[in-house]
């Protein structure tokens, strides 16, 4: 080889992603976001000057029948892995790693994608998820100028990379275009205060097979939305009776003075000793944790949303449109939770939209958070029992940010810094440093990462607030408020809701963010 595959890989130990699988290999391949342990192993097969004797794909199932098609796949059992051979991981999970050594009935390994990082990993032989190794044949590589395959642009780039550089400058612009302060100016609510105050009364029916019973609650019932990555849940208690039969996977219906409220299976029960059942339902957005392997082309993120639900037996309702059409993506062992977000966050870096994905008694629903508003619902002094107001610099904060870009032309390191030295006056230096792959856009990523941490995190938390059936995470409510430095005026996303029924009373604890404030 022109340089060891491995010694490549192991100067990329301790390497980590950004944010939700944003790394220099998935940059580099051109499907930054995607599942990146194979995008890893081809990334160092390339700096090695071994492209052509690998397969450049970011799908473990592909790169492993490439081997196979081309007659050097070894399965398990049969073979003794060397040194630069190519381990997956087919069995049970999807996964690619590159073979550092094998000794002693031990193969060792260095992996992307291994717990967010590239890392060194260490298994049996007779692993039972190991399906078998991929030999490339080093000896035949040809260090001249690689002909074919993707043609590159200005700065060496791939058409794809250029693409997706593209989009990204598009989104650094738009950051550093916004001028908010940080916190923004009080608006105008359109409140109705002409609704009744809820009772709060609520029933709980449950559907075990042909029986269908209302069961009797006992006091603090709970329903708890958050915006991101996480079911509905509901949690109640009931006294054990013969009466009422229930096993796991038995729908449950909530409604709220009448009104049909949450929609669930059940997914954990338990006893104690004087009697007392408790309960814990998930809404279908549950499901959503399944981890799957999933090629898509040319799909927008609701049709992304359509076709997981399809695949996997899910309800949906009403999907807004959120028209921007992702060219192509590979997710790989990934959960339906990350491949919606994915989509999601791809269509908010272009379009600028903010989307939220929840279940609505039993149908998905997706809606813009501007059709979300709650009017009904003003969040004040009045309306709020208690809140928490807390300011930090301890987490996501910084003052200075370098990156670093690797010049192989050069063999330098080119760095790109940002800083604000009033703040490092203040608070001393708080430095956020990463890599990254294309050094067009160094510097106003730098000020653009510059613009959206360097600021003091805020986070309210408002518990007791009047219990509302409208609000669920996703919502924006108006909140009027004096917090210690500050006076809020103004709508704020709710991340997080629990809507708490206890004592014949209906509460809510609300956790919220926009206006300047971090959820």
């Amino acid at each position: 080889m022109a340089r060891d595959i491995i010694d490549i890989a192991a100067a990329e130990i301790g390497y980590r992603e950004t944010g939700n699988n944003q790394t220099k290999y998935g940059a580099w391949f051109g499907m930054n976001g995607a599942a990146w342990c194979h995008m890893f192993a081809s990334w160092c097969a390339d700096q090695a000057g071994a492209a052509g004797l690998v397969p450049k794909t970011a799908s473990t199932t592909d790169g492993m029948n490439w081997f196979i098609q081309k007659g050097q796949f070894k399965y398990k059992g049969s073979y003794t892995p060397k040194r630069g051979d190519f381990i997956y991981f087919k069995t049970g999970r999807s996964h690619v790693g590159l073979v550092e050594s094998c000794s002693g009935g031990t193969v060792y390994t260095i992996e992307g994608n291994s717990s967010d990082q590239v890392k060194r990993r260490s298994y049996p032989l007779s692993e039972g998820t190991i399906t078998g190794y991929g030999v490339p044949n080093y000896d035949n590589l040809n260090t001249g100028s690689s002909k074919g395959g993707n043609q590159s642009g200005k700065n060496g780039k791939t058409k794809s990379q250029k693409k997706a550089s593209e989009t990204e400058l598009k989104y650094l612009k738009r950051i550093l275009a916004k001028k908010e302060p940080a916190v923004s100016k009080p608006v105008s609510f359109d409140v109705d205060e002409t609704e009744s105050l809820p009772a709060g009364i609520v029933t709980v029916t449950i559907n075990n097979g042909k029986n269908k019973f209302e069961v009797p609650v006992l006091d603090d019932l709970r329903v708890v939305w958050e915006r991101k990555g996480t079911p509905g849940k509901l949690t109640f208690k009931a006294k054990y009776d013969k009466k009422y039969k229930t096993a796991e996977g038995n729908a449950v219906l909530v409604t709220v003075d009448k009104t049909k409220f949450f929609y669930g299976f059940i997914f954990t029960r338990s006893m104690s000793k004087d009697g007392i059942m408790s309960y814990t339902v998930y809404d279908q957005l549950r499901y959503l944790k399944n981890k799957d392997t999933v090629i898509y082309k040319k799909k927008s993120a609701d049709q992304v949303i359509t076709m997981i639900a399809g695949k996997f037996g899910l309800q949906c309702g009403s999907l807004e449109s959120t028209g921007y059409v992702i060219p192509k993506k590979v997710e790989e062992n990934v959960t339906l939770f990350d491949m919606i977000q994915n989509a999601l966050d791809e269509t908010m870096m272009v379009k600028n939209k903010v989307y939220t994905l929840y279940d609505k008694v039993g149908k998905l629903q997706l809606s813009g958070i501007n059709s979300m508003k709650v009017n009904t619902c003003l969040v004040d002094k009045e309306t709020g029992q208690d809140f928490e107001y807390k300011t930090s610099i301890d987490t996501d904060v910084y003052n200075q940010i370098k990156l670093i870009y690797k010049n192989n032309e050069k063999g330098t390191f080119d760095l790109y810094m940002a800083k604000d030295s009033k703040n490092i006056n203040k608070w001393g230096t708080l430095q956020y440093t990463d890599t990254i792959d294309d050094p067009d856009i160094g510097k106003l990523k730098a000020q653009a990462l510059l613009k959206l941490y360097d600021t003091i995190c805020r986070t309210l938390t408002i518990k007791g607030v009047i219990g509302n059936k409208k609000v669920r995470a996703g919502s924006l409510v108006p909140v009027t408020l004096n917090l210690q430095d500050i006076k809020v005026s103004n709508y704020m996303l709710v991340e997080k809701v629990t809507h708490i029924f206890k004592n014949r009373e209906y509460t809510m604890d609300l956790v919220l963010s926009g206006g300047g404030f971090s959820g």
